[in-house]
Protein backbone atom coordinates (compact mmCIF):
# COMPACT_ATOMS: atom_id res chain seq x y z
CA UNK A 1 0.00 0.00 0.00
CA UNK A 2 1.35 3.40 -0.98
CA UNK A 3 1.63 5.80 1.94
CA UNK A 4 2.64 9.45 1.79
CA UNK A 5 5.97 8.47 3.41
CA UNK A 6 6.68 5.88 0.70
CA UNK A 7 5.80 8.36 -2.05
CA UNK A 8 8.11 10.95 -0.45
CA UNK A 9 10.89 8.35 -0.10
CA UNK A 10 10.39 7.32 -3.74
CA UNK A 11 10.70 10.95 -4.84
CA UNK A 12 13.95 11.32 -2.86
CA UNK A 13 15.37 8.19 -4.46
CA UNK A 14 14.32 9.35 -7.93
CA UNK A 15 15.99 12.73 -7.43
CA UNK A 16 19.17 10.92 -6.32
CA UNK A 17 19.02 8.67 -9.38
CA UNK A 18 18.52 11.68 -11.65
CA UNK A 19 21.66 13.13 -10.01
CA UNK A 20 23.60 9.97 -10.92
CA UNK A 21 23.32 7.83 -7.75
CA UNK A 22 23.20 4.19 -8.96
CA UNK A 23 22.75 2.80 -5.45
CA UNK A 24 19.49 4.71 -5.15
CA UNK A 25 18.21 2.84 -8.21
CA UNK A 26 19.12 -0.50 -6.58
CA UNK A 27 17.07 0.52 -3.52
CA UNK A 28 14.11 1.42 -5.74
CA UNK A 29 14.34 -1.95 -7.53
CA UNK A 30 14.49 -3.86 -4.24
CA UNK A 31 11.48 -1.94 -2.95
CA UNK A 32 9.26 -2.88 -5.90
CA UNK A 33 10.77 -5.99 -7.51
CA UNK A 34 8.55 -8.58 -5.79
CA UNK A 35 5.41 -6.49 -6.27
CA UNK A 36 6.13 -6.08 -9.99
CA UNK A 37 6.99 -9.77 -10.40
CA UNK A 38 3.63 -10.69 -8.82
CA UNK A 39 1.84 -8.26 -11.11
CA UNK A 40 3.59 -9.70 -14.18
CA UNK A 41 2.71 -13.23 -13.09
CA UNK A 42 -0.95 -12.33 -12.53
CA UNK A 43 -1.12 -10.70 -15.95
CA UNK A 44 0.94 -13.13 -18.03
CA UNK A 45 0.38 -16.31 -16.04
CA UNK A 46 3.60 -17.89 -17.32
CA UNK A 47 6.18 -18.17 -14.55
CA UNK A 48 8.95 -18.72 -17.13
CA UNK A 49 8.55 -15.15 -18.40
CA UNK A 50 8.21 -13.34 -15.06
CA UNK A 51 11.92 -12.76 -14.42
CA UNK A 52 12.65 -11.53 -17.97
CA UNK A 53 9.67 -9.17 -18.08
CA UNK A 54 10.35 -7.84 -14.58
CA UNK A 55 13.93 -7.14 -15.58
CA UNK A 56 12.76 -5.38 -18.74
CA UNK A 57 10.37 -3.24 -16.66
CA UNK A 58 13.26 -1.95 -14.55
CA UNK A 59 15.46 -1.39 -17.61
CA UNK A 60 12.72 0.81 -19.06
CA UNK A 61 12.26 2.55 -15.73
CA UNK A 62 15.99 3.31 -15.53
CA UNK A 63 15.99 4.76 -19.05
CA UNK A 64 12.84 6.80 -18.42
CA UNK A 65 13.59 8.14 -14.93
CA UNK A 66 15.37 11.27 -16.22
CA UNK A 67 11.97 12.31 -17.67
CA UNK A 68 9.93 11.34 -14.57
CA UNK A 69 7.50 14.09 -13.60
CA UNK A 70 6.64 14.33 -9.93
CA UNK A 71 2.92 14.76 -10.58
CA UNK A 72 1.94 11.18 -9.71
CA UNK A 73 3.19 8.44 -7.42
CA UNK A 74 6.11 6.39 -8.67
CA UNK A 75 4.07 3.19 -8.29
CA UNK A 76 1.34 4.51 -10.64
CA UNK A 77 3.99 5.28 -13.23
CA UNK A 78 5.71 1.91 -12.66
CA UNK A 79 2.36 0.11 -12.92
CA UNK A 80 1.66 1.66 -16.32
CA UNK A 81 5.09 0.65 -17.64
CA UNK A 82 4.56 -2.90 -16.33
CA UNK A 83 1.09 -3.28 -17.83
CA UNK A 84 2.22 -1.89 -21.21
CA UNK A 85 5.07 -4.42 -21.30
CA UNK A 86 2.74 -7.27 -20.31
CA UNK A 87 0.22 -6.30 -23.00
CA UNK A 88 3.04 -6.18 -25.57
CA UNK A 89 4.17 -9.64 -24.45
CA UNK A 90 0.64 -11.06 -24.68
CA UNK A 91 0.23 -9.65 -28.17
CA UNK A 92 3.68 -10.82 -29.24
CA UNK A 93 3.23 -14.37 -28.07
CA UNK A 94 -0.55 -14.44 -28.49
CA UNK A 95 -0.79 -16.26 -25.19
CA UNK A 96 -3.84 -16.73 -23.05
CA UNK A 97 -3.83 -15.09 -19.67
CA UNK A 98 -3.63 -17.57 -16.85
CA UNK A 99 -3.98 -16.59 -13.25
CA UNK A 100 -3.10 -18.37 -10.03
CA UNK A 101 -4.07 -16.95 -6.68
CA UNK A 102 -2.33 -19.62 -4.65
CA UNK A 103 1.28 -18.89 -5.60
CA UNK A 104 1.70 -15.14 -5.27
CA UNK A 105 4.00 -14.64 -2.31
CA UNK A 106 6.79 -16.39 -0.47
CA UNK A 107 4.52 -16.63 2.58
CA UNK A 108 1.96 -18.51 0.52
CA UNK A 109 4.62 -20.77 -0.94
CA UNK A 110 5.94 -21.55 2.55
CA UNK A 111 2.43 -22.27 3.82
CA UNK A 112 1.82 -24.56 0.85
CA UNK A 113 5.06 -26.45 1.60
CA UNK A 114 4.02 -26.95 5.24
CA UNK A 115 0.48 -27.93 4.22
CA UNK A 116 1.87 -30.51 1.80
CA UNK A 117 3.77 -32.18 4.61
CA UNK A 118 0.51 -32.76 6.51
CA UNK A 119 -1.95 -33.19 3.66
CA UNK A 120 -3.51 -36.32 2.30
CA UNK A 121 -3.87 -37.24 -1.36
CA UNK A 122 -7.53 -36.15 -1.13
CA UNK A 123 -6.51 -32.75 0.30
CA UNK A 124 -4.03 -32.28 -2.55
CA UNK A 125 -6.68 -33.18 -5.11
CA UNK A 126 -9.18 -30.72 -3.59
CA UNK A 127 -6.59 -27.93 -3.44
CA UNK A 128 -5.62 -28.51 -7.08
CA UNK A 129 -9.26 -28.46 -8.14
CA UNK A 130 -9.90 -25.24 -6.19
CA UNK A 131 -6.92 -23.60 -7.89
CA UNK A 132 -8.22 -24.63 -11.32
CA UNK A 133 -11.68 -23.26 -10.49
CA UNK A 134 -10.26 -19.89 -9.40
CA UNK A 135 -8.01 -19.73 -12.48
CA UNK A 136 -10.96 -20.49 -14.72
CA UNK A 137 -13.13 -17.86 -13.05
CA UNK A 138 -10.39 -15.22 -13.34
CA UNK A 139 -9.90 -16.02 -17.03
CA UNK A 140 -13.59 -15.35 -17.57
CA UNK A 141 -13.63 -11.96 -15.84
CA UNK A 142 -13.76 -8.84 -17.96
CA UNK A 143 -10.18 -7.46 -18.26
CA UNK A 144 -11.03 -4.29 -16.33
CA UNK A 145 -12.53 -6.37 -13.50
CA UNK A 146 -9.52 -8.68 -13.39
CA UNK A 147 -7.16 -5.70 -13.29
CA UNK A 148 -8.97 -3.93 -10.47
CA UNK A 149 -9.24 -7.09 -8.35
CA UNK A 150 -5.51 -7.69 -8.71
CA UNK A 151 -4.72 -4.15 -7.56
CA UNK A 152 -7.15 -4.25 -4.62
CA UNK A 153 -6.91 -7.81 -3.38
CA UNK A 154 -3.37 -8.84 -4.30
CA UNK A 155 -1.40 -5.60 -4.53
CA UNK A 156 -3.34 -4.26 -1.50
CA UNK A 157 -3.75 -0.77 -2.95
CA UNK A 158 -6.27 1.59 -1.38
CA UNK A 159 -9.19 2.92 -3.43
CA UNK A 160 -7.39 6.28 -3.78
CA UNK A 161 -4.22 4.58 -5.02
CA UNK A 162 -6.18 2.52 -7.53
CA UNK A 163 -7.91 5.68 -8.75
CA UNK A 164 -4.55 7.36 -9.30
CA UNK A 165 -2.98 4.26 -10.88
CA UNK A 166 -5.82 3.67 -13.35
CA UNK A 167 -6.71 7.33 -13.89
CA UNK A 168 -10.26 6.83 -12.60
CA UNK A 169 -12.51 8.79 -10.25
CA UNK A 170 -12.86 7.32 -6.76
CA UNK A 171 -16.55 6.51 -7.29
CA UNK A 172 -15.70 4.67 -10.52
CA UNK A 173 -13.12 2.57 -8.64
CA UNK A 174 -15.63 1.62 -5.92
CA UNK A 175 -18.24 0.75 -8.51
CA UNK A 176 -15.84 -1.32 -10.60
CA UNK A 177 -14.57 -3.25 -7.56
CA UNK A 178 -18.15 -3.99 -6.52
CA UNK A 179 -19.01 -5.26 -10.03
CA UNK A 180 -15.77 -7.28 -10.26
CA UNK A 181 -16.42 -9.03 -6.95
CA UNK A 182 -20.01 -9.71 -7.96
CA UNK A 183 -18.89 -11.15 -11.32
CA UNK A 184 -16.30 -13.37 -9.59
CA UNK A 185 -18.85 -14.55 -7.01
CA UNK A 186 -21.36 -15.41 -9.75
CA UNK A 187 -18.74 -17.39 -11.67
CA UNK A 188 -17.75 -19.34 -8.57
CA UNK A 189 -21.39 -19.90 -7.57
CA UNK A 190 -22.10 -21.37 -11.02
CA UNK A 191 -19.28 -23.84 -10.56
CA UNK A 192 -20.42 -24.97 -7.13
CA UNK A 193 -24.04 -25.17 -8.27
CA UNK A 194 -22.96 -27.58 -11.04
CA UNK A 195 -21.11 -29.72 -8.49
CA UNK A 196 -24.00 -30.02 -6.02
Amino acid sequence: MQTDKIVTDDYKLIRSIQAGDHQAFELLVRRYQRQIANLVYLTIGNSDDVEDITQEVFIRVYRSLPKFKFDASFFSWLYRITMNLCIDEIRKKKIRRVFSLDYLTEDTLEKNRKDKEHSTAFDDLMKEEKQKVVQSALQQLKPEHREILVLREYQDLSYDEIAETLGLRLEAVKSRIFRARKEMKNLLNEYFKERS
